[in-house]
């Protein structure tokens, strides 16, 4: 018997060198093109390509499922605490603009190509939706986000957010978003933080949309455009949670209104006052989004005015 299995281990020592390592260079190469396509660790491409047989295609098909069923469990688990990390992304189109919030669980993942190209999907998804809906300003709930039908084959925007988390290997969540439509006037925008602006979609931890109008019909001119980015700065840096009026003193260091707040550049001057006496911008509403905190159930507001 001991002579059978030397003469054994003999015959396998004895073989050519190729037929042991021929199998070897493409499995590795298929290893790490899977791993170029879908981000995931090695590990787990390796027990993908062994569940597919090798077979590239399917391997990569068994990751995106595992990806949308565990990250997406992951995402609603319960109890888990709330990811307050990410970023706040802010998209324009004619008289329409939308914010977006989408969280992670650290900074390192926010600052991360694939994480911003899920905030770029989410706000252009949420300005889509605004084009067919009615009404002046509507916010939406992360079921409502998840529900969203993004990208060039449709797909739900929760398809993508399970991707993304099984690529990333955090908790992300679509926290919330919002948008804002001025007929007869424009939507000016504001985002502060550190993603370098460029366009289409301004990123940053905090973001504001201030519905404007210039004081008679037509088109604004260029000058109560960039009153109106002004504006939506104060209402970063100022927090307003209700809108006043043009007519109201200048408030103390607790105002809430925004045109009773004094003017960011101003700030002896009440905000409604500083605008009347520049060209006479109207606000007519506005949003604001801190990345991280904790969103009011009912976002306290006054009734928009009504656009000249």
């Amino acid at each position: 018997m001991q002579r059978a299995v030397l003469s054994a281990l003999g015959g396998a020592a004895r073989a050519p060198p190729c037929r042991w390592l021929s199998a070897a260079p493409p499995a590795l190469r298929e290893l790490r093109e899977l791993r170029a396509r879908t981000g995931q660790p090695v590990l787990r491409c390796r027990e993908a390509l062994e569940r597919a047989g090798g077979d590239l295609r399917q391997a990569e098909a068994w990751l995106e499922a595992e990806s949308r069923r565990r990250g997406w469990a992951r995402a609603v688990a319960p109890g888990a605490p709330r990811a307050r990390e990410g970023l706040v992304g802010v998209l324009s189109e004619g008289s329409a603009a939308a914010m977006v919030e989408v969280n992670c669980e650290t900074d390192f993942v926010a600052r991360t190509p694939e994480f911003q190209q899920l905030v770029e999907m989410a706000a252009r998804g949420v300005l889509g939706h605004c084009q067919g809906a009615a009404g002046t300003k509507h916010l939406l709930r992360e079921d409502e986000l998840a529900q969203l039908r993004v990208g060039d084959k449709g797909d739900l925007l929760s398809d993508h957010l399970a991707l993304a988390m099984g690529r990333l290997g955090e908790r992300l969540s679509l926290c919330r978003a919002g948008w804002l439509r001025a007929p007869g006037g424009f939507v000016a925008t504001y985002t502060h933080g550190w993603v370098p602006p460029g366009p289409p979609v301004a990123m940053g931890t905090y973001g504001a949309l201030v519905a404007c109008g210039g004081p008679g019909p037509g088109p604004p001119p260029a000058e109560l455009r960039e009153l109106g980015r002004r504006v939506a700065q104060h209402v970063v840096g100022l927090a307003p949670t209700a809108l006043g009026t043009p007519e109201d003193e200048l408030g103390g260091d607790g105002e809430t209104r925004l045109l009773a707040q004094g003017a960011l550049l101003e700030p002896g001057v009440p905000l409604g006052r500083y605008l009347r006496d520049r060209g006479g911008l109207q606000v007519w509403d506005f949003l604001r989004f801190q990345c991280g905190e904790e969103p009011p159930e009912e976002p306290p507001r006054d009734p928009p005015a009504s656009p000249a």
